[in-house]
């Protein structure tokens, strides 16, 4: 007898569960009609790898002469990529800092 009144119980509760509930009034379908939809970044480099405002093919290592001094790029076959290919880059390095020497070198791109 005490488990029928039991179940009886939770079966009422179970009923009235979400009862009242309306999907376009929940606090959760506003937030996502509210978001704000961001542009993807524009990119920095483009398909071959050249800085766009610039026009510049430089390295990644900031030497404007530098005719590539870094492994080849397994994507674009580059030298002058760094450990990231550099074609459609949305980022570019802001500067470099050199181990052992109080050395900091700034990209040059960054005026652009």
């Amino acid at each position: 007898e005490m488990s029928d009144s039991i179940l009886k119980k939770l079966r009422d509760k179970d009923t009235k569960f979400l009862e009242n509930w309306d999907p376009e009034k929940s606090t959760r379908e506003k937030r996502k009609l509210s978001r704000k939809v961001y542009n993807s970044r524009k990119a920095v480099y483009d398909g071959n790898g050249i800085h766009v405002d610039s026009g510049l093919d430089m390295c990644d290592c900031f030497d404007e002469d530098c005719p590539g001094c870094h492994m080849e790029c397994p994507k674009c076959k580059s030298p002058k990529c760094g450990p990231d290919c550099r074609v459609f880059r949305k980022w570019m390095y802001e500067q470099q800092e050199m181990d052992g020497r109080d050395l900091v070198v700034m990209n040059p791109l960054k005026r652009f």
